[in-house]
């Protein structure tokens, strides 16, 4: 986290505080929508995409999914960016797999990048996810980022389909999310149980279990590949170790990357890079 960033959420920990005690309800409603909107407020609305990509729009029964493609070979990747992220995290990851002989294609989701909007939510992504899949057709290989490798699990469970993925550094458990954010910003107990009834509300109250049950229990290609950092303090490598065992997949961990470094560090693009090249289940049989 930048001193920026860090400034800020303090600033906004203080006057939640002091307001819950004057005004809880209010408190709480801010807080409600600080829960569905990305950190940090402000946030660079530039695509910033790497020299030879070109801008890519998919629409979809009123909805605008953008992003930008990179590469003209004949397998296809969609490349997923997480909470507070945009597809300008994923140009090394993106650039490595054009070079390799594939069309990368990389979306910003929901209120992110230079997708309209403020707040989002889980199931707005993997809506996305899939509107952009939908329209890709056969999808090689799908690289997945913390909140977005939830997402995409939303969308495989649903209609999306590819023959890899790879998910880094995956968050599994909303709960997990819930108590960070709350911690985070220091919000009272009655202040945490308004936003935690608001998440209830809007998508039942076994939604806290039902996300992670659900892709826990879902069917993955293959060739998967799960990746985490010793070093990530946002997300315990316990997600995904708890993912490869379920699922049966590949586990690596790194160590010195953090949560976010993790899609600029070599190692995990090689790792990537190499899960991408391997030869098709179908090829083989």
């Amino acid at each position: 986290m930048s001193r920026r960033e860090a400034i800020v959420r303090r600033t906004v920990s203080v006057g939640l505080k002091g307001l819950s005690y004057v005004a809880p309800a209010l408190a709480g409603r801010i807080a409600t929508y600080l829960w569905f909107t990305p950190f940090p407020l402000a946030r660079s609305r530039s695509p910033q995409i790497p020299p030879g990509a070109k801008e890519i729009t998919f629409e979809s029964v009123g909805s605008v999914v953008h992003g930008y493609e990179i590469g003209d070979g004949p397998r296809t990747a969609l490349l997923v960016h997480g909470w507070a992220g945009s597809s300008r995290h994923y140009r090394r990851i993106a650039t490595r797999l054009a070079e390799d002989g594939y069309r990368c294609v990389v979306i910003d989701l929901p209120a992110h990048g230079i997708e309209a909007g403020q707040s989002s939510d889980l199931f707005e992504f993997a809506t996305a996810i899939e509107i952009a899949g939908n329209a890709l057709g056969k999808i090689d290989i799908v690289v997945a980022h913390s909140f977005g490798a939830t997402a995409t699990g939303v969308a495989m469970q649903r209609s999306l389909r590819a023959d890899r993925l790879v998910f880094i550094a995956p968050a599994l458990r909303p709960q997990h999310a819930f108590e960070s954010f709350a911690s985070a910003l220091q919000l009272r107990p009655a202040v945490a149980r308004t936003v935690a009834r608001s998440m209830e509300n809007r998508f039942g109250e076994d939604i806290w279990d039902r996300i992670p049950a659900g892709i826990l229990g879902m069917k993955v290609p293959e060739r998967t590949l799960v990746i985490h950092d010793i070093d990530d303090d946002i997300i315990p490598i316990e997600h995904a170790k708890l993912l490869s065992e379920r699922w049966g997949a590949g586990l690596v961990s790194t160590r010195g990357h953090g949560h976010r470094g993790m899609l600029r560090a070599a190692e995990v693009i090689d790792h990537i890079a190499t899960l991408a090249s391997a030869e098709s289940v179908s090829a083989q049989a």
